[in-house]
């Protein structure tokens, strides 16, 4: 799974990722890669020559013969809080979507100075952060149509959900922490076949493949996240149903909870990538969407407001007639008269 986390800059990513990272490190059961290296590093260090290369050190430093015997394991976890750093270092998006399909041919990728690089039934996982305003840089309009887009779950929230100024400092002997190691351990360790569906989950997928289609004239990164609903679906009953039991069965229940986090992914992609278009104002578009957003929720919006806060975006007066002429014709804000001004605020969409 390749999931984004996405939100303004001290909205609280990095804590949301670190510590999940860190039980998974502490846990020693993933080969966790980092975002600063360059994607070419990670596929040579999934490849079998890498793996291998592996083996015989680690035989070496044990003192045991310098035999290579082992299971080629190419499945990765990818530490990106700052997703920029990774995507942006190398030309990494036509790989990683290609690793995602976990296909069961060989991956081979060529370099100049080091020959074929061959990765045998690839099975990476990304989980990273960006800010909102990254979005327009890292994914240019030519680019959101595109395959790695479709294989992201967005992620996106523009508040805290709690705000913790005197946050619990747990100790090395924290119980819980040592309970979720174990039992990442015992997942790695017993948990392996293929899954089954009981007979509810088994027509609730079937139900929600059917209906899984994208929309030619909607935005698109949800037409085209749209057809991979389905898969996003699987891979998420999958992770909730091995979270809870070992039987290896993605039950009613863990198709339902999955089918409704990845429908409200699909549902905030317009949010994520309104900054994202062929129109040069895009951007400030989307910081205005966002300003009246965020300041209608507790005050007036006013055009001084706007024209105070935002002048070194917006340039003049004629530009803001227009953004907000715009957005007002596409339904997008609203106006309230109050105390003889006009005021601003976002409408409603009905669900």
């Amino acid at each position: 799974m390749f999931v984004v986390l996405v939100g303004h800059s001290g909205l609280g990513k990095g804590r949301a990722v670190n510590p999940a990272v860190a039980l998974l490190r502490q846990s020693g059961v993933s080969n966790i890669l980092s975002d600063k290296l360059t994607i070419q590093y990670i596929l040579e260090k999934l490849s079998d020559r890498g793996q291998a290369a592996a083996q015989l050190h680690f035989n070496a430093a044990s003192g045991q013969p310098n035999t290579v015997s082992y299971t080629l394991d190419s499945s990765c976890f990818i530490s990106a809080p700052e997703l920029e750093d990774l995507l942006t270092a190398s030309d990494a998006m036509p790989s990683l979507k290609e690793l995602w399909e976990c296909k069961d041919g060989p991956f081979e990728y060529g370099t100049r100075g080091k020959g074929l690089v061959s990765i045998v039934k690839p099975a990476p996982t990304l989980l990273g952060g960006c800010t909102p305003s990254q979005i327009a840089m890292l994914f240019p309009n030519k680019a959101v149509g595109g395959g790695f887009v479709r294989r992201c779950n967005f992620v996106y929230e523009s508040e805290r959900a709690r705000q913790i100024p005197w946050p619990t400092h747990r100790n090395g002997n924290d119980p819980m922490a040592a309970s979720l190691v174990a039992d990442l351990k015992h997942i790695s360790q017993t948990c392996k076949g293929e899954f089954k569906f009981d007979a509810l989950a088994y027509k609730l997928f079937e139900d929600y493949y059917m209906q899984a289609k994208g929309d030619e004239f909607t935005d698109e990164a949800t037409s085209s996240y749209e057809t991979s609903k389905p898969y996003h679906v699987l891979k998420l009953a999958m992770a909730l149903s091995l979270s809870r039991y070992d039987d290896l069965e993605i039950s009613f229940i863990d198709m339902m909870r999955a089918t409704q986090m990845v429908n409200k992914c699909c549902d905030d992609l317009k949010r994520v990538f309104r900054a994202v278009g062929d129109n040069d104002m895009a951007v400030t578009l989307d910081r205005l969407i966002r300003y009246i957003e965020t300041r209608s929720k507790v005050t007036y919006v006013t055009r001084a407001d706007i024209m105070r806060d935002m002048w070194k975006d917006i340039g003049s007066t004629q530009n803001l007639d227009t953004l907000l002429a715009t957005l007002e014709t596409g339904r997008v804000i609203g106006t309230i008269p109050r105390a003889g001004l006009t005021t601003y605020v976002m409408v409603k969409r009905k669900p």
